[in-house]
């Protein structure tokens, strides 16, 4: 498969590094010169090019867009016109009717298309997902992330847009549904017109909770994801040293009087990897064996309408 990535600074130089490993990197897009021309001997096979256009005449089999957020429509748009299969990096458009049209053009010219939400091929997530379905904490009852630290401080997107994305798809990864209800509280701390911290909360169906705090005005980085049921509780620090998923054994008693059971936690063992190969692995075999099978795209619009429906704007 050859693919090529259009846009070559941010999250598009991981993109880049990471296919060149997969030997699937065989051209990059990028308007800034300079920056283009630091990729000249990455491999041999792979060809720089300053503007989309240049590259229709390649029959590259994918593209990765990696530009900013606002640019992925218009772009996404004119190359599934083209025909190709495509990776959107998160969040795949700012607007839902957009994605909706994207996804609607995908069926009409039998493309492959997908968003760019990393930890959904996260082996620590994947782990604690199967968890979950074994029953492990029993009946999931609330989850919650934070996703804090100090910096980067954006100016054209709130930390909701541009941190949120990660972790409403792991909501929407782990309840497997809609929320009912969603509620937003954001707050501009920086005397700007951008909400720099956020807290949001979700209602699933089956009594589920759930809440989402992000922040780059925050004292020390913490990236954290918990589940909690009703036969125990998960936990995963991607910020830690040692990035462990926990089991803590810590229920409530329903007797006559309420009373708190805590046996500890112990150590989940899990094959550790690089989420981003396994996303990119997943987009190169989706095109070769010609995948139909887009629900990745789809679950990539529900995070673009909660989004919006959150009423903050990016």
């Amino acid at each position: 498969m050859k693919i090529c990535v259009i846009g070559a600074g941010g999250w598009g130089k991981n993109h880049i590094n990471t296919l060149n490993k997969l030997n699937a990197l065989y051209g990059i897009v990028d308007s800034n010169k300079g920056l283009l021309e630091s990729y000249t001997d990455i491999n041999k096979d792979c060809k720089l090019f300053s503007s989309l256009e240049e590259t229709f005449s390649e029959s590259f089999d994918g593209y990765v867009i990696a530009t900013p957020a606002e640019t992925h429509y218009s772009i996404a748009n004119q190359l599934l016109n083209e025909g190709k299969n495509l990776l959107v990096e998160k969040p795949v458009c700012l607007k839902y009717s957009e994605a909706k049209k994207l996804y609607n053009m995908a069926l009409e010219k039998k493309c492959f298309i997908m968003g760019g939400h990393l930890l959904l091929f996260h082996p620590a997530f994947i782990k604690m997902n199967e968890l979950v379905k074994s029953n492990k904490i029993g009946k999931l009852s609330y989850l919650y992330s934070n996703r804090l630290n100090f910096g980067k401080v954006r100016s054209h997107e709130n930390a909701m847009w541009s941190l949120a994305p990660h972790d409403i798809s792991l909501l929407l990864f782990f309840c497997n549904a809609l929320p009912k209800k969603i509620s937003y509280n954001g707050f501009k701390l920086l005397g700007r017109d951008i909400e720099d911290s956020s807290i949001s909360s979700f209602n699933f169906p089956d009594d589920i909770g759930a809440h989402i705090f992000v922040s780059w005005l925050h004292p020390f980085k913490e990236h954290r994801f918990v589940l909690v049921g009703d036969k125990g509780m998960l936990s995963y620090e991607d910020s830690s040293k040692n990035k462990e998923i926990l089991f803590y054994d810590k229920v409530v008693n329903h007797d006559e009087v309420m009373s708190l059971n805590d046996k500890g936690s112990t150590k989940i063992d899990y094959k550790a990897g690089f989420p981003l190969d396994a996303q990119l692995e997943f987009f190169i075999k989706s095109i070769y064996e010609k995948s139909t099978d887009l629900n990745n795209f789809k679950l990539s619009m529900n995070v673009v309408n909660i989004l919006e429906n959150l009423k903050t704007s990016p």
